[in-house]
């Protein structure tokens, strides 16, 4: 008997789950609502398309539901809204976006992956022409033609995440001064502070007017152009993105009675189920288990995303698959500088209460050998349990070849391996590509010590 699968998202976690479920069961229904425009776009793309470093903005485009129908054999229906879950019936409730009109659609299997939003603060004059988040691939569109249809010589980004800098960046290449305010007092917060001295000066190198310990308090028109009323002082400026982090879509969950965490995320197991029968989800709009810490957080990223839809979908269609979790892995490129990240920060150990358990080691080593020319420094921060020697965290910064090298320590990770033992992986080495002693062992040997 075939059976109907309804899954609510059109991004990386419900195509992923709809292609799965596709694979497996030939014969069965399987519908995709999708709220905005466009499914399965490249979000982590979209700073260096608007930047113009990738010239064809449709390249971001991974599925277009045109070949979802043709090629794919899936109903997605774009422009249309889930407003209701109704768990007792197996059905919700959908609003057709063009017409207005709501409908009833009944499901044996139903999928969440309704992904995440950008935060809004509630500044006065957010809402003002020229004034833009950056979440969807709508978003990028209108931002790009904004700068296209405006002549932009000035940005001021509120924020300092991985977004902000991004776009920082890509804002600098097109040539457009840039003003960066943050509440906080580090960019990249998710990073440990101590490692980012050298960054916030490449930051300020780049021609970024970088404004630490700044909070915004209204944004104002201008006869051309906007104003920006900061604690640091009045910044004039062509357009304003807002870039102060994400939450997620879960408030369809919680009407219909499925259980959130403390971050508003939606709790699942390792089967990708709810607390409610016959529903699942995925995605950004999910919390999962930390594989350091073995406890249900929310790190929203495209990598467990995909992964996570598929074991969805996999699972929705009678299989028997198993995510075993996430590490918050992350890698962003800053100008000239890579920072990457896994596992557990010194912060998140600090903040947690086991600052006790844990001892951290910070080394800075070359990306070759140190007569090689265009050797490179790299900085290396491991935190490792004091009594095991288990690495349980490790983040790097430097201007060359990072984000490989961090991999091996979220492999490392994966495996409960000691810094010991990663202090005898037999790695790559060449003069031109690694030194004998690669800052992966330095670091773990340092920290074996």
């Amino acid at each position: 008997m075939t059976k109907k699968f309804v899954i609510i998202g059109g991004d990386a976690a419900g195509m992923s789950a709809a292609s799965k479920i596709r694979r497996m069961q030939p014969e069965s229904e399987v519908i995709v609502f999708e709220k905005g425009p466009h499914i399965s776009f490249a979000a982590c793309g979209m700073p260096y398309w608007i930047g113009g470093v990738i010239e064809d903005g449709r390249k971001l485009q991974v599925l277009t539901p045109e070949i979802a129908r043709d090629k794919r054999n899936l109903d997605v229906r774009i422009g249309h809204e889930v407003v209701k879950i109704d768990v007792s019936n197996k059905s919700i409730v959908v609003r057709d976006l063009d017409s207005g009109e709501k409908f009833n659609e009944a499901y044996d299997k139903l999928l969440i992956a309704t992904g995440a939003r950008a935060i809004v603060p509630p500044i006065p004059g957010v809402g003002y022409e020229g004034v833009f988040t950056l979440r969807s691939l709508a978003d990028g569109h209108r931002i790009k033609n904004y700068i296209a249809d405006h002549g932009i010589s000035h940005a001021t980004i509120i924020g300092g995440g991985h977004i902000g800098l991004e776009m920082a960046e890509a804002f600098r290449h097109l040539r457009i001064d840039v003003t960066m305010l943050v509440r906080g007092d580090q960019i990249a917060p998710s990073m440990d502070s101590d490692l980012l001295d050298q960054l916030t000066e490449h930051v300020l190198e780049n021609g970024v007017d970088l404004q630490l310990r700044t909070g915004v308090e209204s944004i104002h028109r201008l006869d051309q152009g906007l104003l920006v009323r900061a604690s640091s002082g009045d910044v004039k400026t062509d357009i304003v993105l807002v870039s102060t982090g994400v939450e997620p879509n879960s408030e369809l969950a919680i009407e219909a009675g499925i259980e959130v965490g403390n971050s508003g995320a939606i709790i699942i197991n390792k089967h990708m189920q709810t607390s409610v029968e016959n529903i699942y989800a995925s995605g950004d709009c999910a919390e999962h288990n930390h594989r350091v810490l073995d406890e249900s957080m929310w790190i929203p990223m495209a990598t467990s995303a995909n992964k996570g839809g598929r074991i969805a979908g996999e699972n929705m269609a009678g299989g028997h698959a198993n995510f075993p979790g996430i590490l918050g892995t992350a890698v962003t490129k800053v100008f000239d500088f890579t920072i990457a990240q896994t596992g557990l920060t010194e912060k998140q150990a600090e903040r947690m209460g086991t600052l006790s358990n844990i001892e951290t080691t910070t080394i800075i080593g070359g990306n070759r050998a140190h007569y090689y020319p265009g050797s490179q420094p790299m900085t290396v921060k491991l935190v490792v349990d004091k009594i095991s020697k288990r690495l349980l965290g490790a983040q790097m910064i430097g201007k060359s070849d990072v984000a490989k090298r961090l991999d091996v320590f979220a492999t490392a990770i994966t495996a409960k391996m000691s810094v010991e033992d990663i202090s005898m992986l037999d790695l790559t080495y060449a003069p031109p590509i690694s030194p004998v002693y690669d800052p992966i062992l330095v670091a773990a040997n340092v920290a074996n010590k």
